[in-house]
């Protein structure tokens, strides 16, 4: 069965998921019409077959509510997959541990987490980038197509690139810090409808007052 049959169908994600380390919030979609493939094919090294591990144990992948994820978006989890490079072979030689002798202990291995991939609450990443392992990504976000994002990024800015680089804030400091304390994405459905008008506009200003004046 075709999940998209144009590049306007988009799935919500937290419908389609199966593997218990990828947490999506509500309303949040994936739009993979050019790709073809569910939203879990966008996550990499993580499946159903890492369920039988705990938290502590499996870096995991948590979207936030509203959030819209463009065709061919890879999230990289898996920790390390195995590769130190900081050790003389990156190469795991795994197959060897038979013969490990020359340790006391357990063969050290090379896998290590690296913290679970957050994103935050109305982020909007584009077509194609790469998100890779224990990254950050604050409400509001923006990430260009085909970025490769490799740093945290801050709530409401916009990056882009390989690697991905700031390209700039989507709103003033003073504005950010009053959006964060609104979080319209945490409101109910009655007074998102409500506010509709002000949320589908930049005024920020005009919406932190109705927030200060208590007549959201």
């Amino acid at each position: 069965m075709r999940l998209f049959s144009s590049y306007r169908d988009s799935i919500i994600i937290k419908d389609h998921i199966k593997a218990k380390h990828i947490i999506a919030g509500d309303y949040s979609y994936y739009s993979g019409y050019y790709h073809g493939k569910p939203f879990e094919d966008c996550v990499m090294y993580l499946d159903e077959a890492d369920d039988h591990s705990s938290e502590n144990e499996t870096d995991r992948l948590i979207i936030g509510k509203f959030c819209a994820i463009a065709t061919g978006v890879k999230f990289m989890m898996g920790g390390t997959q195995g590769h130190n490079y900081n050790w003389i072979a990156s190469y795991p030689l795994d197959f060897l541990d038979d013969d490990f002798d020359g340790y006391n202990a357990v063969p050290p291995k090379g896998h290590s987490l690296k913290g679970d991939t957050v994103i935050g609450n109305d982020v909007w990443i584009g077509a194609e980038s790469m998100i890779m392992p224990g990254i950050q990504i604050g409400h509001g976000a923006v990430i260009a197509a085909r970025s490769l994002v490799t740093k945290n990024i801050s709530p409401y800015e916009i990056w882009g690139g390989n690697p991905a680089r700031l390209i700039k804030k989507r709103f003033q400091n003073d504005e950010i810090a009053k959006l964060l304390k609104i979080q319209w994405w945490d409101w109910s459905l009655e007074k998102l409808k409500k506010n509709l008008a002000c949320i589908r506009s930049s005024d920020v200003v005009a919406l932190w007052d109705r927030f200060q004046a208590g007549v959201l």
